[in-house]
C-alpha cells in the first residue's frame, strides 16, 4: 500500500494547483520596461533591436524555462502547454508570406504578457478550468495574429502591421490607371541643362538638401494647396525635378520602372520598363534616385541595372549590370545608392568590397573608367565635395571614410572606422570647407574630421565625437555653424564646432530640407507630416504642420519651383507652397 504521506506521490491534476508566479511576473515586467524604455528614450537601432527583438525572445526563453522547471504546474500541463505555445508560434509564422517571422516582433510580447497576466487574474480558479482558459488564450492569440501581416519595419525597427485581407500597395496599383507603354510614350520638353529652381539629383543640385532662392509663408492655418495626388509603384526612390517635369523610380508587378511625369498635373509622359523585382523586410522596389545631366537621365535599379536614358523620351542610351562590373551579388537591402555625375563621369557605389566598391563610368558611353574603394556594408551614396580647394568624391562604408579624385579614382585620404555593425547610410557633410561630419549608428555616434593637405600629403584627424548623435538613414543639413538631423529618429541640433548637442526635439524620423534664405527647416516625418522648424540652436519649436502623405514615408522630399513633391511606397502628391510676396 502507498504511504499517503510519501513526498514522492504525484499530485493529481484534479487537486488544487498553486503556480509559482513571481518569476514569470518579474520576467514580463523587466521585458516590458526594456521595450518601453527603448520606445520612448532610445535613439539608436541597436537599442530598438534590444527592445523589440532581443527582449521578447529572451523573455520567451526564460518563461519557457520557468514553466518547465519551476512553475509548479502538473507535469502533463507543463508539457502540453509548452507544445501548444510552440505550435502557436509556428502557426503565426506559417501563415505569413514566405514564412516571414517579422510578425513575431508584435506577437511574442502579446502572447507572453497576456499569458502571465491571465495566470495572475485566474489564480483563484480551479486548475481544471484555469488550464483551458489559458489554452484558449494561446489559440485566440495565434488565430488573431494569423489575420495580420507584417508589411516591413519602421525606422525604429518596429513592425508595420495590416489586416491580411487589406490590399497591399502593389494590389492597389491594379486599380490605378494603366501606364502608357514606353514606345507609345510622350516627349518631355526639357532644358539642355538643369537651372535655378531645379532639383536634378538626389538631395538637390549639391546633394546637400539645401534649398535657396525660396521664401515661403509660415502661416499654414490653411494648409498648402494640393495640386495632385496619385498611386505610384512601390519603392523608396525620391523625385528629381527639371523644368516642368519630375522623374522617379517605381516597381509594379515584375517590372522596375523609371517614370517621367508633368510637374503641374502628375500625368505620366513616358515610362521606361525593365523586367526586375526586388523585395526584402524593409519593403519592395527600387531605392536609388535618378540623376539628370545635359538631357540624360542616370538610374540604378535595386538589382543593379545601371541605365542611361534620354530624359526627353525614356529611350535607353546604354545599360550596365553592376553585379557583373563589381563582381558582387545584390546586397540584402538591394542597390540603394544614387548615381553621382561629375563632369563627364558617372560614379556609382557598388558595395563590391575591396577595390571595386566604387566604379566610375564614362557617362556618355557607359564604358568603365576606374574602380576603387574598400569596404561595403552600406547604402550611402557617393558625395562630390571640395576640400582644401580640391574636388573629390567622398564615400562612407563599413571600412570608414575614403576620398577619391573624380577623374582617376586616386585615393586622396582615408579614415578607417571598421565597426561591422549597422550599415552606413547617411551622406557625409562637408563643414566650412575643410571638415567632414560623419554620421554613424549605434554607440559610434557622429564625428567631425579635420582634413588638411600639406606638401601634397593629406591627413584626416578627429576633431570631436558625439556618441549621442547617431544618424541612421536620416540625412542632416548644416546651417550657420550648426548641424540639424536625427539621433536615431529624434530630431536634434548639434554645434559643429564642439559637437555639443544643443537640443533634442520630438521622435518622428523622416528627412529634413534646409530653407536657407528663411533660416528654416522643412521636415517630412516618417508618418508623412510636413513640419516647419526654425533653424536656430536656441530651441526646437514647431511653427507649422500638415499631413502630406499616408503610410510609411522614407523618400526624401523635394521643393522645386514653388512646389513640394513627396512620395512613399504607396502614393505621391504635389503641393503649391505659399510664397512670401
Amino acid at each position: 500500500m502507498t504511504d499517503p504521506t510519501s513526498p514522492t506521490e504525484i499530485i493529481p491534476e484534479a487537486k488544487e494547483v498553486r503556480l509559482r508566479l513571481w518569476p514569470a511576473i518579474v520576467i514580463v515586467v523587466v521585458h516590458l520596461s526594456v521595450s518601453l524604455y527603448t520606445l520612448y528614450f532610445g535613439a539608436t537601432n541597436a537599442q530598438s533591436m534590444v527592445g523589440f527583438i532581443g527582449a521578447p525572445i529572451l523573455a520567451l526563453l526564460l518563461l519557457a524555462v520557468w514553466w518547465l522547471a519551476a512553475s509548479r504546474a502538473p507535469w502533463r500541463s507543463r508539457l502540453l502547454g509548452f507544445l501548444l505555445v510552440v505550435a502557436a508560434i509556428l502557426w503565426i509564422v506559417g501563415t505569413q508570406k514566405a514564412h516571414n517571422p517579422m510578425l513575431l516582433l508584435a506577437a511574442l510580447p502579446t502572447l507572453t504578457t497576456g499569458l502571465v497576466a491571465a495566470m495572475l487574474l485566474t489564480s483563484r480558479l480551479r486548475w481544471s478550468l484555469r488550464k483551458w482558459l489559458l489554452a484558449a488564450l494561446v489559440v485566440v492569440c495565434a488565430l488573431g495574429f494569423s489575420m495580420l501581416r507584417a508589411e516591413g519595419l519602421s525606422g525604429s525597427l518596429t513592425p508595420v502591421l495590416a489586416w491580411r485581407w487589406s490590399p497591399t500597395a502593389e494590389e492597389l496599383l491594379k486599380a490605378a490607371p494603366a501606364l502608357p507603354a514606353t514606345e507609345a510614350g510622350g516627349t518631355a520638353v526639357l532644358p539642355a541643362q538643369a537651372g535655378p529652381g531645379d532639383w536634378p539629383a538626389f538631395r538637390g543640385p549639391s546633394r546637400d538638401n539645401r534649398v535657396t532662392g525660396v521664401k515661403l509663408s509660415t502661416d499654414w492655418s490653411t494648409p498648402p494647396r494640393e495640386l495632385w495626388r496619385k498611386r505610384v509603384g512601390v519603392g523608396w526612390s525620391s523625385y528629381i525635378a527639371v523644368g516642368d517635369y519630375v522623374f522617379t523610380q517605381e516597381q509594379r508587378d515584375e517590372q522596375e520602372l523609371v517614370t517621367c511625369s508633368r510637374a503641374a498635373s502628375g500625368e505620366d509622359v513616358w515610362v521606361n520598363r525593365i523586367p526586375s523585382h526586388f523585395e526584402n523586410d524593409m519593403g519592395p522596389g527600387p531605392r536609388a534616385t535618378p540623376a539628370f545631366e545635359q538631357g540624360r537621365l542616370y538610374t540604378l535599379g535595386a538589382r543593379g541595372a545601371l541605365q542611361c536614358l534620354e530624359a526627353a523620351t525614356g529611350k535607353v542610351v546604354w545599360k550596365r549590370d553592376i553585379t557583373v562590373d563589381a563582381e558582387h551579388g545584390v546586397p540584402g537591402w538591394g542597390f540603394s545608392s544614387s548615381p553621382l555625375v561629375v563632369d563627364d563621369w558617372l560614379i556609382v557605389y557598388t558595395n563590391g568590397g575591396d577595390g571595386k566598391s566604387l566604379i566610375c563610368y564614362d557617362r556618355l558611353s557607359g564604358n568603365p573608367v576606374w574602380h576603387a574603394g574598400r569596404g561595403g556594408g552600406g547604402y550611402s551614396s557617393p558625395q562630390y565635395s571640395v576640400l582644401e580647394d580640391t574636388p573629390q568624391v567622398l564615400m562612407i562604408s563599413d571600412f570608414g571614410m575614403q576620398s577619391f579624385a573624380p577623374e582617376t579614382g586616386e585615393l586622396l585620404w582615408e579614415h578607417p572606422d571598421q565597426a561591422k555593425t549597422n550599415p552606413r547610410c547617411v551622406q557625409p557633410r562637408v563643414v566650412d570647407g575643410n571638415a567632414v561630419l560623419l554620421g554613424t549608428p549605434l554607440g559610434i555616434g557622429a564625428r567631425m574630421l579635420q582634413i588638411q593637405k600639406k606638401d601634397s600629403v593629406w591627413s584626416a584627424t578627429e576633431k570631436w565625437t558625439n556618441t549621442k548623435f547617431r544618424p541612421y538613414f536620416n540625412d542632416m543639413v548644416f546651417h550657420k555653424g550648426f548641424c540639424y538631423g536625427f539621433d536615431g529618429d529624434r530630431f536634434c541640433c548639434v554645434d559643429a564646432a564642439t559637437g555639443e548637442t544643443r537640443w533634442q526635439g520630438k521622435r518622428h524620423g523622416g528627412q529634413v530640407l534646409l530653407l536657407a534664405d528663411m533660416d528654416m527647416l522643412f521636415v517630412v516625418s516618417e508618418k508623412g507630416e510636413a513640419i516647419l522648424i526654425p533653424a536656430t540652436p536656441a530651441e526646437c519649436k514647431e511653427i507649422a504642420r500638415f499631413k502630406a502623405l499616408s503610410g510609411k514615408t522614407w523618400n526624401h522630399p523635394v521643393i522645386a519651383h514653388g512646389k513640394l513633391f513627396v512620395r512613399n511606397a504607396e502614393e505621391a502628391a504635389c503641393f503649391e507652397l505659399p510664397v512670401v510676396p
